[in-house]
């Protein structure tokens, strides 16, 4: 599909995009696309005039949400709102994998730590320091009363149970932090625009199972929308799955 189809057909006046503090992020973004070998960037000459007509349908928001890692983004964004052109199509979306969140899944009760431990804090491994729920203190460090005060047990023992408590306890501590890996998606809708659509877009992915973490929603001149939603819920990185998900759900919505 030619990126440029469409150039200069809204029905409303051009708006200015305007700069932020002498920043026009159109620049930016042409310079990148250009930098990168695009073949459009480089060998059309109205190129640029094209990137100026998307924005110009789009809010000034629009442009401060544009990520300069993936300039990219902005030539799907406009095709996106060109195949919503068609009727039959809408809503069109797209989705892809983003990346995998780490989080922390507590496999144990704190109440299980037992009061061996060192005069110290854990390190979990990404610099955070851990200690058990019922030790915490916000303004205070976490002091540990040492089996060695205990008077009802001998050298022997002691040195025993205390060997043996570490070692439970770094078991304990290593499931209680498990990490679990939380794959999240982008999915981006473009559709006419018109009242309660984000309710309504919002809906269709909640079908799915997915929730919401950011929504980026825009209007154009001409009317219609722009949705970006970043999601987790879909339990694997692959998109197939989930694509035919959406087309059902879209399918029942209508």
């Amino acid at each position: 599909m030619d990126l440029t189809e469409g150039v200069g057909e809204s029905s409303s006046p051009p708006r200015s995009f305007g700069s932020f503090n002498s920043y026009d992020v159109r620049n930016d973004v042409f310079n990148r696309l250009v930098e990168s070998g695009h073949e459009q960037a480089i060998s059309n000459p109205d190129f640029r005039d094209f990137l100026d007509s998307h924005f110009n349908r789009l809010p000034a928001s629009y442009g401060l949400d544009v990520n300069m890692d993936r300039v990219e983004d902005v030539l799907l964004h406009h095709k996106l709102l060109a195949l919503a052109k068609d009727p039959e199509r809408r809503p069109v979306y797209h989705i892809r994998f983003l990346e995998n969140l780490c989080t922390k899944a507590d496999a144990i009760d704190d109440k299980q730590y037992i009061n061996s431990l060192s005069p110290q804090s854990f390190d979990d491994g990404d610099s955070e320091k851990v200690v058990p729920s019922h030790k915490r203190s916000r303004d205070h460090p976490v002091d540990f009363e040492p089996c060695f005060k205990l008077e009802d047990l001998n050298l022997d023992v002691r040195k025993n149970s205390q060997c043996d408590d570490d070692i439970h306890l770094t078991e304990n501590f290593t499931k209680r932090q498990e990490i679990v890996h939380i794959p999240t998606h982008e999915v981006i809708f473009s559709t006419t625009d018109r009242p309660k659509l984000l309710s309504q877009l919002s809906a269709l992915l909640s079908d799915i199972g997915l929730n919401i973490r950011e929504a980026h929603v825009f209007s154009t001149t001409d009317g219609y929308s722009l949705s970006v939603f970043v999601v987790d819920g879909w339990p694997v990185e692959d998109t197939d799955g989930l694509n035919k998900a959406m087309e059902k759900a879209v399918a029942r919505s209508k």
